[in-house]
């Protein structure tokens, strides 16, 4: 990019930020500034983190998952690192399809080998594909992912979460009848890839398959 890249870090563990501070200062180009470490989603908008180039940012902050986090931040136009613990597909599936450009595992050495390269990539408007991320994909291509608009993805999430279609209706503003709609489009959308889901455990099967929903 012919400048420093600036990042804010998000982790709630002090060991993750530590390992983080190192790599960042042992890269011999210098290629990276941080100018905000911290434990609070919330910190990114105010002070130099709003202005960070790249977020590097915890899957799992205080004991929740923040995919939705990632979603609201990456609509408005923040570029995200995902560094998270968790290698399973479909979360990384979920991570990436939320708006995260590259998803770095903390297992097996990746941040130390990947880290600054992938902030790198996405502070230039790319997207950067380590290992996990990968293994992802290859899980990903025995089967046609259907494309969904984020209402069709916040009604399934909420519903299948649990909610009745009342419920997921007074907590998206909308109608119950929209909702409906919603599902029935995403329901359609799955049998036209080839994914019969007539029923809520069967749109839950296949939606979790895409990464859409937690076990």
């Amino acid at each position: 990019m012919g400048r420093t890249v600036t990042i804010a870090v998000i982790d709630d563990q002090d060991v993750v930020l530590s390992g983080v501070q190192n790599w960042i200062a042992e890269d011999p180009g210098r290629r990276v500034e941080i100018v905000h470490v911290g434990t609070d989603l919330d910190e990114l908008g105010t002070g130099p983190a709003a202005t960070a180039d790249v977020l590097v940012i915890d899957l799992r902050i205080e004991g929740e998952m923040v995919f939705d986090r990632i979603a609201a931040l990456a609509r408005a136009g923040r570029r995200i690192v995902v560094f998270s613990q968790y290698a399973e597909h479909h979360v990384v599936h979920r991570a990436v399809t939320a708006g995260a450009r590259a998803y770095i595992s903390k297992e097996a050495g990746e941040g130390r080998r990947h880290l600054i390269e992938a902030i790198l990539a996405v502070a230039g408007g790319e997207t950067y594909t380590t290992p996990s991320q990968a293994g992802a994909m290859l899980a990903a291509t025995g089967h046609d992912r259907p494309s969904f608009s984020e209402q069709e993805l916040r009604s399934m999430r909420l519903w299948l979460g649990g909610l009745t279609r009342a419920a997921v209706a007074r907590q998206m503003g909308i109608s119950e009848h929209t909702v409906k709609q919603y599902l029935d489009r995403a329901r359609d959308k799955y049998a036209k890839a080839g994914r019969e889901a007539p029923t809520r455990i069967a749109l839950y099967r296949e939606a979790l398959r895409d990464g859409i929903v937690d076990d």
